[in-house]
């Protein structure tokens, strides 16, 4: 006598073609990681080193803005600025060290990090670490060249040499 197989529960089968979907996504995100990482580390550079110029660009037209940008980024690394009568004026060059430490460097530092553990079970180490480079160093990049939020802490301001108070004194 044969013995009856019992069926589980039924489920519902996926097809062949839907997984095949899924896995085609999945591995064109993977395949991409390197190209979002860049990405998500050139916008946060940018976005570091033009938040304090673009602030009073609200409301304005796209040209103007986009001028307003062009002059935040070639001014706060060149010191030159393509459009001297846009919206923001004149924007000088300026290095602040201190604008390195900032919250994309923080991130960028913490995603290193956890690539680096050395725990095997961790999910995703490789692409932590891949991101955690590019916010890294895009936070240090966008944050040197920042506008400072002290002002007199910029390292290339053009000021003169202040003047020293001797008293006479005669040695003879």
């Amino acid at each position: 006598m044969a013995r009856k197989r019992r069926r589980g529960a039924t489920t519902r089968r996926r097809s062949p073609r839907r997984r095949a979907i899924k896995k085609r996504a999945s591995r064109s995100i993977t395949s991409n990681w390197k190209k979002i990482s860049t990405a998500a580390g050139v916008l946060a550079g940018v976005q570091q080193l033009t938040n304090k110029d673009m602030t009073h660009t609200a409301g304005m037209p796209i040209a103007t803005k986009a001028q307003a940008f062009i002059n935040s980024i070639v001014g706060r690394t060149t010191g030159y600025n393509p459009f001297p009568a846009a919206s923001g004026g004149k924007i000088p060059q300026t290095i602040n060290p201190n604008g390195m430490f900032n919250k994309w460097s923080g991130i960028g530092l913490g995603a290193l990090l956890y690539g680096v553990v050395p725990v095997k079970m961790l999910p995703h180490k490789s692409k932590a670490k891949t991101l955690g480079k590019s916010l890294l160093t895009a936070g240090i990049i966008g944050g040197l060249f920042d506008a400072p939020s002290n002002p007199s802490s910029n390292l290339i301001k053009s000021r003169s040499a202040p003047a020293m108070s001797t008293p006479e004194v005669s040695y003879t």
